[in-house]
């Protein structure tokens, strides 16, 4: 039947093995967590229907969670994999997917026939040479003891890239208490006993949990807990010794200090992450184009045009949206806007005109849940900025007008503070006689008032 869903409908594999076991999906996580017997396992509806809609969406499964839902369903877990998920496997699980040779079925097992090491471990009993060595065995099979499972680290990384993939369309707040809650349960389990590799795992999810908080708090214009959040990420990623938890801290310390008014902090943050290596999961561009937008704030026009160069050189216009990392790995748009501040901020008026031009209609063609909410009056803005250096207002007012009318509130700190330095910028020595320019000042300055709580 499973089969016959396969092939002739079109269903998934492991929706048409669930559907042919005849179960529902918080049925098949209760089995689920009665084979594991872990009560702790924490195994929900809800989070096998999003195994089932990988690769499309949803959440990658686990090869240890495919066996124990092909047990669940009297199947092999190669089974509930298609030819779909198979391209997007990472390389370490396709390999286990080759090497594994397995019966295609097997009959359901009964929760104690899986093979998970018991929890509860007997005493040796001391014999004559007891006091030799006396409970070394007993000593290393603590060991095997631990609070953690792959459900449960499988269940932290899903949450991180749910929130990672949900704040272009997120309140910041929201996401920040989410992570926070995503922060507290990693803390609790690292409390506990695991293996050093469960341990590991731990440390990774609190390095990019932690520095992806930082990087919200510092949307929230609140630069101090920011601060403590990536000095905690850091500290997560010593322990941890990994290269990509490096580069995601070093991403958000050059957000966070950019925007906090230390853009050679930002500059010097970001070259540092560039030197952790970690083979293309999160790219080089928005670190490169963070070392260009620290630079740029104190117009050192050589290293801004070296950065961008080397940014041209790398620059992928099909990279989108997408993957693990997507929270840091920032879309085309916010690279080419990126890039464009950079170039107005030295002086580099006309091309940072193009830049803003091709972010617009990158931002255009992304879909609605792609698009970061604050990128349009951000490109808005700049190119308003860019108009005002060519001397041309109405060029400056056609693009900004837009937001008088709109509702900012929600924006994060970012967006007010350019709609006051736009303002600052019409009553300067340039545009302080000019009628139409102090009257587009003052509306600016009435739009950030009226969007503050």
């Amino acid at each position: 039947m499973a089969e016959n869903l396969i092939v002739d409908c079109g269903v998934p594999p492991r929706t048409a093995w669930r559907l042919a076991s005849e179960l529902s999906l918080d049925v098949a996580a209760h089995q689920f967590n009665t084979l594991t017997g872990d009560p702790r396992a924490g195994m929900r509806g809800t989070r096998i229907w999003e195994y089932e809609q990988w690769p499309e969406r949803g959440v990658r499964p686990t090869i240890t969670a495919l066996r124990v839902l092909a047990q669940v369903y009297g199947t092999s877990w190669k089974s509930l994999l298609g030819l779909r998920d198979l391209e997007q496997l990472p390389a370490k699980d396709l390999a286990e997917y080759h090497a594994d040779v397995e019966p295609a079925a097997a009959p359901p097992a009964a929760a104690e026939e899986l093979p998970y090491p018991a929890r509860a471990v007997a005493r040796v009993e001391p014999g004559p040479d007891a006091d030799v060595g006396a409970g070394s065995l007993d000593d290393a099979i603590l060991l095997t003891k631990t609070n953690v499972d792959d459900v449960q680290l499988d269940d932290l990384w899903s949450d991180l890239d749910f929130v990672g993939g949900a704040y272009t369309r997120t309140a910041p707040d929201s996401a920040l208490s989410q992570l926070a809650v995503v922060g507290e349960r990693t803390a609790a389990l690292l409390r506990g006993r695991q293996r050093p590799k469960q341990t590991q795992d731990l440390l990774l999810v609190g390095a990019k949990c932690a520095s992806m908080m930082a990087w919200i708090a510092g949307d929230l214009g609140r630069f101090r807990l920011s601060r403590e959040l990536n000095s905690a990420a850091w500290l997560y990623t010593q322990y941890a010794d990994d290269f990509l938890a490096r580069r995601w801290v070093r991403t958000s310390q050059a957000r966070v200090a950019f925007w906090a008014g230390s853009g050679v902090e930002s500059a010097k943050l970001a070259a540092d992450g560039l030197n952790y290596q970690v083979g293309g999961r999160l790219t080089d561009a928005p670190l490169i184009l963070a070392e260009a937008r620290g630079w740029s704030s104190v117009q050192a026009e050589p290293q801004v045009l070296d950065a961008i160069a080397r940014w041209t050189s790398i620059e992928d216009p099909e990279l989108g949206a997408g993957g693990e990392d997507r929270f840091f790995n920032i879309t085309k748009d916010r690279r080419h806007y990126m890039a464009g501040t950079s170039l107005l901020s030295v002086g580099q008026a006309s091309a940072a005109l193009r830049e803003f031009k091709t972010a617009r209609e990158a931002h255009e063609k992304l879909s609605l849940e792609n698009r970061w909410g604050a990128m349009d009056p951000m490109i808005r803005i700049d190119t308003g900025r860019a108009h005002l250096r060519l001397d041309d207002l109405e060029g400056a007012a056609a693009q900004v007008e837009p937001l008088l009318i709109a509702d900012v509130g929600r924006q994060p700190d970012m967006v007010h503070a350019m709609l006051k330095v736009l303002a600052d910028e019409l009553s300067g020595p340039r545009w302080r006689n000019v009628t139409a320019a102090r009257n587009l000042a003052e509306a600016l300055l009435d739009a950030q008032a009226s969007a503050r709580p």
